[in-house]
């Protein structure tokens, strides 16, 4: 009986173990666009977020939300009132494929369906 007292909580730990963790956008990124371009990337906790694309001066920047694995941005060259969808696969807690379920802007479609992201280790 006293084995069984001792195993209970242990298969409970070893239950949530296995329960994964919400993974986070928030952070700094490597950015390979889905038409060969790469950047950088900062996604704030506050739903903001900016980037640089490697070669250019100018910077984009704009607002996101996610939900569940559907990301929805708006943008400062497509205009703050054009959200687009994407869908996250992660790769691991620190890489992510974007693909893009619904987006009218079709210069940020043409760059960010197929975006990969991988996070940077501060």
């Amino acid at each position: 009986m006293k084995k069984l007292l001792l195993l209970l909580p242990l298969c409970s730990l070893l239950l949530f173990a296995f329960i994964p963790t919400e993974k986070s956008i928030v952070g700094h990124w490597t950015m390979f666009y889905g038409n060969g371009i790469k950047g950088t990337s900062v996604f704030r906790s506050n739903g903001t977020y900016e980037g640089t694309f490697d070669g250019h001066q100018w910077k984009i920047g704009g607002q996101y939300k996610v939900d569940g694995d559907v990301s929805s941005i708006t943008d400062s060259v497509c205009g703050f009132g054009y959200w687009g969808k994407y869908k996250s696969t992660w790769y691991t807690d620190d890489s992510l494929r974007m693909t893009a379920v619904e987006d009218s802007c079709t210069g940020r479609k043409a760059n960010a369906d197929g975006l990969v992201m991988v996070r940077v280790k501060m």
